[in-house]
């Protein structure tokens, strides 16, 4: 698609015509169902479910004003938000799996993984310890974690270099994240 065409699609959707989401829904539906069944081993359900979603992000960001312009085409766009969501939601399966196989561990070091568990931080602690963190540290980790965002796109989201930057960004972010939430253990230890 040309950009004068990328341009029309985006601004028909901003102006609120569903014509143009059907449209890609139809187009590139089936096409997405088959690529993430056979590069992801995605049951059709999910690989449908994932497609819907991944449209709707593609709208809610063009409404948003987050995209008002494609670098690629629009089906590059849906296709990775779409892998996105699918590796996020394979990482989540994967953590349920381990929690699942966790619990058949018996003795010492499921007792010892408990304990761990038990000293997590209250979501009251991390708000405020986020809420200490400078702006570009709340939103990254914001973007990372809340709202599910690959690092591409926290860079492209941020106005970093790339992925790499993103990824350091975030890294140096969790670092002063432990630092306050160890300063609030502090507070409340004493």
């Amino acid at each position: 698609m040309s950009k004068k065409k990328t341009y029309e699609l985006i601004e028909e959707i901003r102006s609120g015509s569903d014509k143009p989401l059907v449209e890609l829904y139809a187009k590139y539906r089936n096409e997405f169902i088959v690529w993430s069944q056979l590069k992801f081993k995605l049951r059709k359900e999910q690989a449908q479910d994932i497609f819907q979603e991944s449209l709707f992000e593609f709208y809610h960001n063009i409404i948003s004003g987050r995209l008002t312009e494609l670098v690629s085409n629009e089906k590059t766009y849906i296709f990775q938000i779409g892998k996105f969501k699918i590796i996020n939601s394979i990482k989540k399966e994967s953590r349920i799996t381990y929690l699942e196989n966790l619990q058949m561990i018996k003795g010492k070091e499921f007792e010892e993984f408990m304990q761990i568990e038990d000293q997590n931080y209250s979501n009251e602690q991390i708000k405020e310890a986020i809420s200490k963190l400078p702006e570009d540290c709340q939103k990254v980790l914001k973007l990372y974690y809340f709202d599910e965002f690959d690092m591409e796109s926290i860079a492209e989201n941020m106005g970093y270099k790339n992925a790499d930057t993103a990824k350091s960004k975030k890294s140096t972010c969790m670092k002063k994240l432990v630092i306050e939430l160890k300063k609030l253990s502090m507070i409340f230890v004493f």
